[in-house]
C-alpha cells in the first residue's frame, strides 16, 4: 500500500512524500521544542482525531514559480492552496478508503504539529526562521498530512539541520526572530492584521514594497539558494505577483474575482490599508 500511495503521489505532482508513526509523533509532541508549534495550543493526539489511527502520510507541495519580485508572498501568487492541496490528498484518501482503511486530511486547517511531522516523516527540517526546510525544496513548499488506520512502514526522519548562519535573524525588518519569535513583530503578520498600524509597521511595509505576506528570511536563506520549480499547476497558472487592488471594487465584486488566493479571506479592507500605506510613504519619499 505504501508504494501505491507513493506512485499516486507521483502522478498527483505532489513534490515530496514521508510516512511517520502515530506512536512516534506522539512520544515526540508533548514538550520541548516542537511543542511551541502546535497550532492554538491544541494537544490532541491522531487517535483522537481519527479512532485507530496508526500512520500519518506527510505530504510537501512546492510553489516556487522563480525569483521575480512582488507586492505579495509567493505563497500567495498563484491558487489558494488550502484548495489545491485539499482536492490533491482527495485522491489518496479515496485510494486508503477503497481498500478498507479510514484516512483524513488536513492542510493548515488540523492540529497537528506540520513541522514535527515533516521532519518525522523524513521531508524536511525546522530553520532558525521556523520554516519546514526541504533538501530540494527549500523552504517554499505547504504541508498536508493524511491519518489513517493502515499500518505503513515509517520513513527516517529528516537529520539535515539549520546552516546556523543567522542570516535570517539579521535581515527580519523588525527583529521577530531575535529572541525565539515574536509573533506580532514578524512582518507577514503585520500585513494581515486588521486597525491601525504603528509607524514603524508602516515603514517597514513599505520598504519591504509588500501589501500581502512577507518573504524576506527566506529568500536570504542559504537553503533557498535554488530551490525547485513547483511542477504543480495550479501554482503555475494566473500568477498575481504586484496585486493593485481597485478602491471602488464592493466587498462582494473583490471576492468574486479574488476567492480562489490565499490572501482573499482577509477581505478587501486589510489589503486596500496596506496598499495606501505603500503609496503614501513612497510619495512623501519622492518629495523629499
Amino acid at each position: 500500500m505504501k508504494q501505491r500511495i507513493i506512485d499516486l503521489a507521483g502522478k498527483l505532482k505532489i513534490s515530496d512524500i514521508g510516512f511517520c508513526s502515530t506512536e512516534e509523533y506522539n512520544r515526540q509532541s508533548g514538550g520541548g521544542e516542537t511543542a511551541s508549534f502546535v497550532k492554538g495550543g491544541q494537544c490532541r493526539t491522531p487517535e483522537q482525531i481519527l479512532p485507530g489511527a496508526k500512520s500519518i502520510i506527510v505530504c510537501a507541495f512546492g510553489y516556487y514559480t522563480g525569483g521575480e519580485k512582488g507586492n505579495i508572498s509567493r505563497y500567495a501568487r498563484g491558487a489558494d492552496y488550502h484548495m489545491v492541496t485539499a482536492e490533491k490528498m482527495k485522491h489518496i484518501t479515496r485510494l486508503l478508503e477503497s481498500e478498507g482503511y479510514s484516512a483524513a486530511a488536513f492542510a493548515d486547517t488540523g492540529e497537528l504539529n506540520e513541522r514535527l511531522l515533516a521532519r518525522l516523516a523524513g521531508i524536511a527540517f525546522v530553520g532558525r526562521n521556523r520554516m519546514a526546510i526541504n533538501p530540494r525544496l527549500g523552504s517554499y513548499f505547504f504541508i498536508g498530512y493524511i491519518l489513517t488506520d493502515c499500518l505503513l512502514e515509517a520513513d527516517s526522519p529528516c537529520t539535515d539541520s539549520c546552516a546556523g548562519c543567522n542570516r535570517c535573524v539579521e535581515a527580519c525588518p523588525l527583529g521577530a526572530l531575535s529572541d525565539g519569535f515574536d509573533e506580532e513583530k514578524c512582518l507577514s503578520y503585520i500585513t494581515q492584521k486588521k486597525g491601525s498600524l504603528s509607524e514603524t509597521e508602516e515603514r517597514a511595509i513599505t520598504e519591504a514594497n509588500t501589501i500581502w505576506g512577507c518573504d524576506i528570511c527566506q529568500e536570504v536563506c542559504p537553503h533557498n539558494a535554488n530551490p525547485a520549480v513547483t511542477e504543480i499547476e495550479e501554482f503555475k497558472r494566473d500568477l498575481i505577483i504586484n496585486l493593485h487592488i481597485d478602491e471602488t471594487l464592493s466587498n462582494k465584486a473583490f471576492m468574486r474575482i479574488y476567492r480562489g488566493r490565499a490572501f482573499a479571506w482577509r477581505g478587501k479592507g486589510v489589503l486596500l490599508r496596506n496598499q495606501k500605506i505603500v503609496e503614501k510613504l513612497k510619495k512623501n519619499k519622492k518629495r523629499t
